[in-house]
């Protein structure tokens, strides 16, 4: 009796951080897990999530890193699947996490000017009512699907490369007349996508706004930067950034601006930079630095663009 609890205790003990597990039956092995991470050597993370699909069936074995390197784990003998991200995220979900293909991230629903600290935002700024998600923070990780783990082979060493599994959509807007009069700009990328699947490395389709806040010189460039999921997955390919200017007196000025082609067509997906020129918005009815989220005047406007 005493062997059979041992053999059954043994691999909730070796876990680096413990997690009840629902074992399938068979012989278990030790697993030395090595997160690679020649390929983000700049990447920095308290921590790491591994969880493991079994081939034949089964509920997925989840076991946890204190660390970004990795650690020694017990895993029963089998054939695996296996997804695994940096475990220390606040905005990123999970759904869909007892099968290897439906394993999705998301973030919660926002607003356009929830960066901003602030509300009030007309149907026209989200002209195909997409929803607004938040946008999320970096993720590291990535997926092996040939992961066997047989009798007679003794300790294995299981490598997992690590890459990002988020995309950073950054633009420059250049050549803004008026901009001294702005006290805040929020921006939105629209076409995006509203999750990541990352057993297949692939975003949703589901077409989705991320608001994030933009930066002005205050004399004549606004510039911006965010974390998406990707384009999305959808056979519409329209991107647009969207840009809020709140003025001086509490007015509030939206341009649409249509991005479609340097997004679709960037070299580097996962690092998309786009260059705006040329948008003369208008001076405040108060001229001075008083800030009046009171005042819901907007305009929206559809920009034509030199790039």
């Amino acid at each position: 009796i005493f062997a059979a609890v041992a053999l059954v205790v043994a691999p909730l003990l070796t876990s680096c951080i413990h997690k009840d597990l629902d074992m399938p039956s068979g012989d278990a092995v030790q697993v030395n897990v090595r997160f690679d991470w020649s390929g983000a050597p700049d990447a920095k993370v308290a921590g790491m999530s591994l969880w493991l699909f079994p081939e034949d069936g089964g509920k997925p074995l989840p076991y946890d890193f204190g660390n970004q390197r990795g650690g020694t784990i017990t895993v029963p003998l089998g054939r695996y699947r296996a997804i695994y991200i940096n475990n220390d995220t606040e905005t990123i979900l999970m759904r869909g996490t007892k099968q290897y293909d439906s394993f999705e991230l998301y973030t919660r629903p926002s607003t356009l000017l929830e960066p901003l600290n602030t509300n009030g935002v007309p149907a026209s700024a989200n002209p195909r009512k997409e929803p607004v998600v938040l946008a999320p923070e970096a993720v590291w990780g990535g997926s092996r699907a040939d992961i066997s783990l047989q009798p007679g082979a003794g300790k294995y060493t299981l490598t997992l490369p690590v890459s990002p599994r988020v995309c950073t959509y950054s633009f420059e807007l250049k050549d803004v007349k008026n901009l001294k009069y702005v006290s805040a700009v929020g921006a939105a990328f629209s076409g995006v996508a509203g999750s990541f699947f990352p057993g297949e490395d692939k975003p949703s389709e589901q077409r989705s706004m991320v608001p994030f806040r933009a930066e002005s010189d205050g004399k004549s460039v606004v510039t911006g930067k965010a974390f998406v999921f990707g384009a999305s997955a959808n056979t519409d390919t329209m991107r647009t950034l969207t840009l809020i200017f709140i003025l001086a007196d509490g007015s509030r000025h939206c341009h649409h601006f249509d991005v479609s082609a340097q997004v679709n067509n960037a070299p580097d997906k996962r690092n998309v930079h786009i260059r705006l020129e040329g948008l003369e918005l208008p001076k405040p009815i108060v001229n001075g630095g008083g800030f009046h989220p009171e005042v819901e005047d907007w305009e929206t406007e559809n920009e034509e663009l030199k790039m």
